[in-house]
């Protein structure tokens, strides 16, 4: 079975209706942006056409695929490494994820493109099945992907497949098999996810909005390197990110929208209210998000003590409201 016309995903999971009702937890990302070229399209225009390799889509996508080659067919082989090519999902850390999914399960919704799934759900249905085991692995970990998608705000390439779909009541049937495939050339996003059930909406033409902080850039390189002692803070990056999410992108002492970065992300930085070095928590109870500027003067202007008041008190308040939802 070549990697080039064969997949064994079926991912017959569009359509359970799960919508976060049953109290779940949900998580919906808000604001949308409409990805920049991103015209609306009809469905049709994405069936694709061509039958192109499964390795080259991913690279295109983002993702590293040196480790391809890293098997005995040697660069030459890399497209059919069975360790990569037969996989459903693609991640490449805190930068993109890439998913295979199927023309035939997208549907046009209120003008956007999207799909359902619940690729957990297809986890267990191959648990029962012979042999199988390997599928649900794959359904797992493309469940997974999708939560780091959905947490991380990360925007989703899609390789767009269309051809023969194995019968998901046949427990013998053979796996589906590809007869072309394409990478859109608009990014989808996670719009909906459902924690407890695993049921997903993924859209195109949007991507979640990206909060980035200062510990989020890039490393400049020093001009000059110098040998220095001391103590160095660790801070936890999981509350960095809640606390970004709370803010929702706006300075939590100004109200204003921090600025937007060249790849579309919004800026604010992240702020110990009482210092790490004072004793305070690496805790969201005790991180703001602020712009660069009200950032400075909760460090060093003539009010930074009020300013730490009522910070934790607008940190404190926020907390009770959203426990009170």
């Amino acid at each position: 079975m070549s990697c080039s016309t064969t997949t064994p995903f079926d991912m017959h999971t569009a359509g359970f209706g799960f919508r976060g009702r049953d109290g779940s937890p949900l998580l919906i990302f808000n604001p949308f942006r409409m990805a920049k070229g991103a015209a609306v399209q009809k469905l049709s225009e994405l069936k694709p056409k061509g039958r192109l390799r499964v390795m080259d889509l991913v690279a295109d996508a983002g993702v590293d695929v040196s480790d391809w080659a890293n098997f005995k067919g040697g660069k030459t082989k890399a497209s059919v490494n069975p360790k990569y090519c037969y996989e459903w999902s693609y991640i490449q850390p805190n930068e993109v994820v890439v998913l295979n999914l199927w023309y035939e399960y997208m549907t046009e919704k209120n003008g956007a493109i999207e799909q359902q799934h619940n690729f957990r759900q297809s986890a267990r249905r191959y648990e029962g099945i012979p042999h199988k085991s390997v599928w649900k692995s794959r359904a797992l970990r493309m469940d997974l992907a999708v939560q780091t998608a959905a947490k991380k705000k990360l925007p989703i390439r899609v390789i767009v497949c269309d051809g023969q779909m194995r019968d998901r009541n046949d427990p013998n049937a053979a796996a589906s098999k590809v007869k072309s495939r394409m990478l859109d050339p608009v990014p989808w996003s996670v719009s909906e996810y459902n924690n407890a059930t695993g049921q997903c909406t993924l859209r195109r033409g949007t991507t979640a909005t990206r909060f980035i902080d200062q510990f989020s850039l890039p490393k400049e390189s020093p001009a000059q390197r110098r040998t220095v002692s001391g103590v160095v803070f660790a801070r936890d990056p999981e509350v960095r990110r809640r606390a970004l999410l709370r803010a929702n992108g706006k300075c939590q002492w100004c109200g204003e929208q921090g600025f937007s970065m060249s790849d579309g992300g919004i800026y604010l930085e992240t702020h110990h209210i009482v210092p790490l070095a004072e004793g305070g928590s690496d805790a969201t109870r005790n991180v703001a998000a602020l712009c660069p500027n009200h950032h400075r003067e909760a460090h060093h202007g003539a009010s930074r003590l009020e300013m730490r008041e009522a910070l934790l008190a607008r940190i404190r308040s926020s907390r009770k409201a959203k426990n009170h939802v």
